[in-house]
């Protein structure tokens, strides 16, 4: 009798912790018996349908799914234009409370920090849709001569509203670095799908870029927050890109500068070799590809260096002893630069390097005549700049 009675403790135990490991989310639609209510869950790409009930006939209904691994976004949907957005954590038991007419728009949410602070966001940007779209239509009702008087009187008003809003995300932002409500909130839009937020704004960009750093530390793997910090990332790039590009007029050059470190720690410039026809390198000593091309460079070189052919190699390493073994080993000829910031790499980043090997080729006059030339193409090239 003993050992039945721990099977059946055991059986119980389990039986706990399994229903523990379950991410459930129930309530009741008043009026609702006998609709339909889907669950989507909101991936990137879209949303995907993963479940879906009648509401019972004493208007309740429940979902329950495998615990989250991440927070993640949930539209519980009666029509496509009806739904509540939810903002579910590994195990909450979310209840929600709502009225059949009034599903969207006026409901409770327990047991759920994140989707209470999703409601609270959804509230804050549709009171802003509502002033901004009535301002926009009282303006479009005015006739031409008044539109032109009250232009500027309009711009300051919904500079003015527009402002106020931003001020609040920014708060909000900064006291929830590391949850996904800020994300959210980053994401939210006008009536017209057109982001309040913009990465591209100074100000705005800080928000983006602290949420995306912080959320990358907590949720590394989070195809949202990877989402998220490559858009940081790309933003970043192309303001660099474009600041380069105004330096280069000024310069009068037509390729960006480049002074990295090479295997003795010394400072070399890309300016260094000009009067020479240069390829500029990327490559990894990680990576197969860069290697076997390297074979092909060294061909290149002992051939056309004496005419003038130099090639100044970046490295996108993350360990002086790994590249310094590799150039050593591969007995490679040319200079040998790198930051060791790997992908990171300044260089890589302002001659926006997308994948490995690369090149660039520049004439003895300082012009970039080539890009990602490789095999024949390459010596080709070569052979009419020298």
């Amino acid at each position: 009798m003993r050992k039945l009675s721990i099977f059946l403790l055991i059986l119980v135990v389990l039986g706990s912790c399994a229903r523990q490991d379950r991410f459930i989310i129930e309530g009741s639609v008043t009026e609702g018996a006998g609709e339909t209510l889907y669950l989507y869950r909101m991936d990137l790409a879209g949303d995907v349908l993963i479940d879906s009930t009648v509401i019972g006939r004493n208007d309740q209904f429940t979902f329950r799914q495998n615990a989250l691994f991440e927070p993640t976004f949930f539209k519980l949907s009666l029509t496509p234009g009806r739904f509540i957005t939810l903002l579910g954590d590994s195990t909450e038991h979310i209840n929600i409370n709502a009225s059949l007419n009034r599903f969207s728009r006026d409901y409770k949410v327990e047991n759920s920090p994140g989707s209470e602070k999703v409601q609270m966001l959804k509230r804050r940007i549709t009171d802003l849709r509502s002033e901004v779209d009535v301002i926009i239509e009282n303006f479009n009702n005015l006739s031409e001569p008044q539109q032109a008087e009250q232009l500027e009187a309009v711009s300051i008003r919904l500079t003015e509203e527009i402002d106020e809003y931003k001020k609040f995300i920014g708060a909000f932002v900064m006291e929830n670095p590391r949850s996904f409500t800020s994300y959210y909130a980053l994401f939210l839009t006008f009536s017209d799908e057109t982001l309040v937020m913009n990465v591209l704004d100074r100000d705005d960009q800080r928000l983006f870029a602290t949420i995306a750093t912080s959320l990358n530390l907590a949720y590394p793997d989070s195809e949202r927050v990877r989402h998220l910090y490559n858009m940081v990332l790309s933003v970043k790039a192309e303001e660099r890109m474009a600041q380069m590009i105004q330096e280069l007029a000024e310069e009068g050059r037509s390729y960006p500068e480049l002074v990295l470190p090479d295997l003795d720690g010394n400072d070399v410039a890309l300016s260094s070799l000009e009067g020479n026809v240069i390829l500029v390198s990327f490559w990894g000593s990680w990576d197969e590809t860069s290697v076997r091309e390297n074979r092909n460079l060294k061909r290149l070189y002992s051939q056309y260096h004496h005419r003038g052919f130099e090639i100044y190699q970046v490295g996108l390493e993350r360990s002086r002893v790994l590249w310094e073994s590799a150039v050593v080993r591969d007995e490679l000829p040319w200079i040998s630069v790198s930051d060791l910031q790997f992908t990171n790499s300044y260089a890589a980043q302002v001659f926006n390097v997308q994948r490995i090997p690369a090149n660039y080729l520049i004439s003895r006059d300082g012009e970039l005549v080539g890009k990602d030339l490789f095999g024949t193409r390459l010596e080709e090239r070569l052979r009419e700049e020298l």
